[in-house]
Order: C-alpha cells, then sequence, then structure tokens
C-alpha cells in the first residue's frame, strides 16, 4: 500500500504548474446521441472548430472527453475519445476557445421559433397548474449483418432496438427514465453449439426518478443506473439521498443485482450501501466534486465483497483538471481467510491530469494500479491467481492544435504486469486537417502500435469525410501487422469501409456502412444500417 500511495504522490507532483494561454470555456449540453456521434447545442457562432476537444460533465464530474469532428452555426457533432462512460443526453459540455476565434466566428444569431398553440375554453380545473408530460430520448432500429468469405462460409445478422427514453412532468417532480436495447441474433455456418438463433435483451435502466438539485430528498426506484451508485452496477431496488448542507448529500440504497452478462432479474446476488456526494463550484470556473460509496455485495447470503470507492474531480478553470479514484477492500470472513491477517487492502488507486499549456499545446498525464479482485464467484480458484496480481502503469500525452482546427496528438503508455513479470508498451499518433487543401474534404489519419511480452504490432489507418447533396459521406481504409516474440509467423489483416449519414428531418437519421476485410485473421464482408428517432 505505501508503494502505491508514494506512486500517486508522483503523479500529483508530475502535474506542474503553466501560465494561462488566452482562452475562454463554452458550456454546452448534448441534446441527441446516434450510435457512434454526440451532437450538441454550440457551433461556428460560439467559436468552435472541427478538431476541438471537450470535456463531458455529469453533477460536476469530468465522465469522458469528445472531439468535435463538424461544425455548423449552432450546433456540432463529436465522437468519443478514448474509453470512458458514455455521455447521455443532458450532459454538460466545455469546450476551451481561443478569444481570437470565438471573435473571428460571430454570425448572426438565428430567429426565436414560435410554435403556433390551438387554445380551448377554459374548464374549472385550469387553475390547477400541472406540468404537461414531454418524452425525451431517441428510439433506433438497427441491423448488422457480417459473412465470411473463402473457407469461412458462416452468416450473422444482429437486429437491434436500442432505446434511451424519459419522460418528464408525470406529476410532483418524478419522472420515468428508460435505457437498454432488445436484440436478435441470427446466425448460420456455425457448429451445433451455437445455436442458430437467440434473444440477448439488456435492460439497463426503468425507473422512477425524483431528482430534483434544489429538492431536499431525491429518490430513484426500479432498475437504478444513478451516478452516485454507479460503482455498484445497476440493481433492482431504491435509491434516496437526502440534502446535508450546501451541495452534500447523504443517501442509501439496496436491491437485487441482476444476472451476469444477461441483466435478467435474479434474486440471488444483492448489493446495499450508503453514499456521499459533494459538489463546490465557483464563478471563475472552479469546482470540486466527490463521491464516496460504501458497497456490499452478497449471494446467497454470504459476503461476496464488501468495499468503498470514490471519484474525485477537480478543475482550476480552464488551465489544470484532475481526476482521482480508487478502491479499498474490506476483508470479512472467507475474504479475510484468503489474505492472510489483512482487514483492508487498497485494490484500485487511479490519477489522471490535464493541463493546458498555452492555447495551442495541452498535455495529459495518468497513472493506475490494480490488483485482481476476488469474490464470491471466484472464491473456489487457485489463490496463485489473486498473488502478484497487480497491474499498474503509466499513461502520457500532447495534444497540438493549429489554426484552421489543424490537430496532432500523441500518446503512449507503460504497464507493468506482475503476473507476466513484464511491461507492456503502446503508443497513438493522430493527424486530424477538417478542411484539406482549402477545400470540404476532412483528413483523419491515425497509428497505434504495442510490445508486449509475446506480441508486437502497429495498425495504420486514414479516411476522408465530406458533405455530399446534404448527407456525409466517407471512405476510410486501414490493416493491422503483428508477429510473436518468439519468432512466430507474421500476421496481417487490411479492411475498408465506406459510411453514409443524413438527418432526414429534425426528428429523423438514418446511417449506413459498408466494410470488407481480408488477410490471415479475418475474411468477410459487414453491413451495417440504422434508422434513429429523436424526441
Amino acid at each position: 500500500m505505501k508503494r502505491r500511495l508514494f506512486s500517486l504522490i508522483l503523479a500529483f507532483a508530475a502535474l506542474a504548474a503553466a501560465s494561462p494561454g488566452g482562452a475562454g470555456t463554452v458550456t454546452a449540453r448534448i441534446r441527441y446521441v446516434s450510435s457512434e456521434h454526440f451532437y450538441i447545442d454550440a457551433g461556428a457562432a460560439q467559436g468552435l472548430q472541427a478538431g476541438m476537444t471537450a470535456e463531458v460533465q455529469r453533477n460536476g464530474t469530468t465522465i469522458g472527453v469528445l472531439e468535435v469532428l463538424h461544425v455548423a452555426d449552432h450546433s456540432a457533432s463529436c465522437r468519443l475519445v478514448g474509453e470512458a462512460t458514455p455521455p447521455e443526453v443532458g450532459d454538460e459540455v466545455s469546450i476551451t476557445v481561443a478569444e481570437e476565434d470565438a471573435g473571428e466566428a460571430e454570425v448572426p444569431g438565428t430567429p426565436a421559433l414560435v410554435s403556433r398553440v390551438r387554445t380551448f375554453p377554459a374548464t374549472v380545473d385550469d387553475d390547477k397548474e400541472t406540468p404537461p408530460r414531454e418524452l425525451k430520448g431517441s428510439l433506433g432500429m438497427t441491423w448488422d449483418h457480417t459473412e465470411g468469405g473463402g473457407d469461412n462460409d458462416y452468416r450473422t445478422d444482429y437486429w437491434s432496438l436500442p432505446f434511451r427514453l424519459e419522460v418528464e412532468g408525470l406529476g410532483r417532480g418524478w419522472d420515468l427514465r428508460t435505457r437498454g436495447s432488445l436484440r436478435r441474433f441470427e446466425r448460420s455456418g456455425y457448429s451445433s453449439s451455437t445455436p442458430s438463433g437467440e434473444w440477448r435483451n439488456r435492460i439497463r435502466e426503468v425507473a422512477l426518478v425524483h431528482d430534483d438539485p434544489e429538492a431536499d430528498w431525491n429518490v430513484a426506484l426500479g432498475r437504478v443506473r444513478s451516478r452516485a451508485t454507479a460503482t455498484a452496477g445497476p440493481f433492482d431496488g431504491f435509491h434516496a439521498e437526502r440534502r446535508a448542507g450546501s451541495g452534500s448529500y447523504l443517501g442509501a440504497f439496496g436491491g437485487f443485482a441482476p444476472e451476469w452478462g444477461t441483466l435478467a432479474f435474479g434474486t440471488d446476488d444483492h448489493v446495499l450501501g450508503l453514499t456521499f456526494r459533494r459538489r463546490l463550484r465557483t464563478e471563475s470556473g472552479r469546482f470540486l466534486d466527490f463521491h464516496l460509496a460504501g458497497i456490499g455485495r452478497y449471494r446467497s447470503g454470504e459476503i461476496s465483497r464488501e468495499y468503498l470507492t470514490w471519484t474525485a474531480s477537480w478543475r482550476n478553470g480552464t488551465r489544470v483538471s484532475l481526476l482521482q479514484a480508487g478502491e479499498v477492500d474490506l476483508n470479512r470472513g472467507w475474504r479475510k481467510d484468503a489474505r492472510g491477517a489483512s482487514s483492508l487492502d487498497l485494490t484500485s488507486v487511479s490519477l489522471t491530469g490535464r493541463l493546458q499549456v498555452s492555447r495551442l499545446l495541452a498535455v495529459d498525464l495518468g497513472f493506475d494500479d490494480r490488483d485482481l479482485v476476488r469474490t464470491w464467484e471466484s472464491r473456489s480458484l487457485p489463490d496463485s491467481l489473486f498473488e502478484d496480481s497487480g497491474r499498474r502503469g503509466w499513461r502520457a500525452g500532447a495534444d497540438l492544435r493549429f489554426k484552421g482546427g489543424v490537430r496532432l496528438s500523441a500518446s503512449g503508455s507503460l504497464r507493468r504486469d506482475d503476473r507476466l513479470d513484464a511491461d507492456v508498451t503502446s503508443w497513438n499518433s493522430r493527424f486530424f486537417v477538417p478542411r484539406l487543401a482549402g477545400s470540404d474534404l476532412a483528413l483523419n489519419a491515425m497509428v497505434r502500435g504495442f510490445d508486449g511480452p509475446y506480441l508486437k504490432g502497429w495498425a495504420p489507418q486514414a479516411g476522408l469525410t465530406t458533405r455530399l447533396a446534404g448527407s456525409r459521406v466517407g471512405l476510410t481504409g486501414g490493416g493491422y501487422f503483428y508477429q510473436g516474440v518468439a519468432g512466430a509467423e507474421d500476421r496481417s489483416n487490411t479492411w475498408s469501409e465506406v459510411r453514409w449519414s443524413r438527418d432526414l428531418s429534425p426528428a429523423w437519421s438514418a446511417t449506413a456502412e459498408y466494410r470488407k476485410d481480408w488477410g490471415d485473421d479475418i475474411v468477410g464482408n459487414r453491413w451495417w444500417l440504422e434508422v434513429r428517432h429523436r424526441f
């Protein structure tokens, strides 16, 4: 534990202060989510340019980073960068915009839209103020078809109905939130052990929610999935919070955890816990957001895991941001016997920081250290799997933004795996030009690589996108090449992809994609189609 705490202190010390750049912050919200893109309600009029990055915040906590792809006057489409909590409609987005860019991008504002409202004679109940019910969110329909080539005579059809819907205004501050997908798989050409057809529905949230920042009490009932209970995963039960002063909340939750893998309702695994969160924000843009949870998971009356988890986010305007998280396991009963005399174990700690050195340059630094955790399901496995199971490493990156939205970024990581007694390195570099040679073509090129104890390789790709007759079309190609460190045969694969997307109306959009793979590992074709409706 001392080694990890010392490493954590080093990670904090590595983030040095720098002089502020001439930049401001634009705040927007995510208004629509498609299969691969996120649409925000800020654009060129607010100084946004293609290639900029935006921090996604939920309840004051940074949960991910978006990259701006295409910009209109008052809206922009973005993609998610790296691994993060999936952003949702309504999440807040902060974009650092240079002051001079914002000035150059000023355009006349759009006139306000006025809706024609049909009026009706008053009734005796009109004096009762009842907020209107409103349906928000999106509903999609996806078809994903793959078929093998050469000697691989197989076919797979994957049908999906993803939904993320919210009914607001049910009365007394209550809303209904739902999220999940209905999924159907149909296959041919596989072995007899693989089912030719099956349903794999995933219901991630169906809850009645009272969530008002100004209220003394907030409650969620049903299949709960909230920020305060995120580390416990979805569960069927309740979560209640009570305001404990300005910006602070104390809460408790409990219920049954769904079946692992299928998310079907189950009663064998139940979860209990307490939560605390505090949020502080100043007008200058500084904020601190802290979440703490004590969680107990139990299987058939026995302890599966008891642990404390916390997440802290801090940002000093547009210059410095830090995200720190960790977990401490409490060992009782059979878990204490398995760990010897240890009652407490620091099983996970991570720190990620971002420093805006200047208007053009931003740097990132991250550290994480985590152990393999033993639970009720894995209690019968050999102790050797959990001894020396730590994985720790450093990540660093730099992001350069030039005039016209041209971006050049590079990142790398060094990770130590105790089980392999070896280091694994990886790297990534990306070059983005929103308007190639002054045209409407956008260039996006990327190359990634890795070097581990068994394999090493690299994967380049490049693509062009443009607008054509009101649609967005793109052509991308790439491949990967790897070899065994012990002298195994080199292997490679190549792919090409054509993509089309279009907003059919303010409420409807469609996306189509065709991909072809050929090489040593994968040979085949893939068609993908999605139609989505926004409420």
